[in-house]
């Protein structure tokens, strides 16, 4: 099949360094998106003040959503990049970095996920 990326030209034909580089877009990608979720969440609950009207954006529901929401993202980003790294085992060599950028997101996750405990 014809690449249309390009990533051939620009790597003269190495694919190891394309996957090295596709992991690491991935895994910053999850982590990003987590990261942004967390700072998201932390901001929408410095605002509830406790008030009457802070019940419907501030509840029980919406909190535990902002609690879950970024360990989740970076929990599906890990599971994603393991289940890559396993699909690419055998047809290169860069499987080693889709297994760093896999638990390197499920490590993060734990980080993340520590604060929401009771």
């Amino acid at each position: 099949m014809t690449d249309l990326s390009g990533h051939e030209r620009r790597l003269g034909g190495q694919l190891a360094d394309r996957g090295v580089r596709d992991a690491l877009r991935t895994g910053l990608g999850f982590a990003v998106a987590g990261l942004l979720f967390l700072v998201t969440a932390s901001l929408w609950m410095g605002t509830c003040t406790g008030s009457t009207i802070d019940a419907i954006a501030c509840g029980s529901p919406q909190r535990a959503g902002a609690a879950v929401g970024a360990p989740l993202i970076l929990l599906f980003g890990g599971a994603v990049s393991l289940l890559r790294a396993a699909r690419v085992q055998r047809e290169t060599s860069a499987w080693w970095a889709w297994q760093g950028a896999g638990w390197t997101l499920i490590a993060l996750t734990v980080i993340t996920a520590l604060p929401a405990l009771p």
